[in-house]
């Protein structure tokens, strides 16, 4: 059962993921804006695309409770702040440039987000 949910975590996740990289990209490359900025814009947008597709499809909630709500959004903001220390960290102190940085970085919320998912905001 982990299985066919890590799977599906990963094609939602995938999807989000490009949504995040694409604004993320296009917000630090053409509007010149910091790359955490940049990184954290693309994060949210990718967080509220995923909420909905993760509940119904991959973990299969059907009840609507406000507290799936609140928790999940609080594992993505937990992984937010998680990912921009991260990101900063590669930038500033290995000298990884942001776009390689970045995607290093999805990595690593990745599993976060989907142990902080599957365990706690949509335990069943």
């Amino acid at each position: 059962m982990i299985k066919n949910e890590f799977l599906k975590f990963i094609i939602i996740g995938s999807l989000s993921t490009l949504l995040n990289y694409a604004i993320f990209y296009t917000i630090y490359n053409f509007f010149n804006l910091n790359y955490a900025l940049s990184s954290g814009f693309g994060f949210i947008v990718g967080v509220f695309m995923g909420y909905r597709l993760n509940k119904t499809w991959t973990f299969e909630i059907k009840v609507t409770e406000e507290n799936y709500v609140y928790k999940y959004y609080f594992v993505y903001t937990a992984s937010l702040f998680l990912s921009l220390i991260f990101l900063d960290f590669l930038v500033s102190k290995l000298s990884i440039i942001p776009e390689i940085a970045n995607i290093l970085t999805i990595g690593l919320t990745t599993c976060t987000n989907f142990i902080g998912t599957k365990f706690w905001a949509f335990k069943k």
